[in-house]
């Protein structure tokens, strides 16, 4: 990696559905030119493509904005941003997010962003939410 280079990549897409996969090919290509392992590419991949789902689902806007820092020599760490219809006290609280069961019809996104990463955290400001997942680069998972 290139010390002088600038760490954090991002990209604005459209809130609509076929962004999702858009951001999971920005996202994957980064961490693949990074040198990030396997694991680690499926497992952002997994995690952008639930962020940017809810981003199109809940979110008010017509644009959200993805970034990854590439820069941290200990950790990858992703934000999703996007605008914010969502009262800011139904995403706090990430250390709750869990897996809903089999059953439910929805619930499962949040929970799987929990567990793969190590660190996640949401602020809000100027009818903006932002997601922040971090993940150490030592973690073999």
């Amino acid at each position: 990696m290139n010390p002088d280079a600038t760490s954090t990549e991002r990209r604005a897409f459209d809130a609509v559905p076929a962004s999702a996969r858009a951001a999971r090919r920005y996202v994957t290509d980064l961490l693949r030119l990074d040198g990030a392992p396997a694991a680690v590419i499926s497992d952002y991949s997994l995690v952008v493509s639930e962020l940017v789902t809810n981003v199109i689902e809940h979110g008010g806007g017509a644009h959200l904005e993805i970034a990854l820092d590439l820069g941290d020599p200990e950790w990858w760490r992703l934000e999703v941003v996007g605008a914010a219809p969502i009262a800011p006290k139904q995403l706090s609280a990430p250390e709750t997010w869990s897996v809903a069961g089999a059953n439910a019809v929805s619930g499962r996104g949040l929970g799987i962003v929990r567990q793969l990463m190590d660190d996640v955290v949401i602020s809000a400001a100027d009818d903006r939410v932002t997601v922040t997942c971090r993940r150490r680069r030592s973690d073999s998972r």
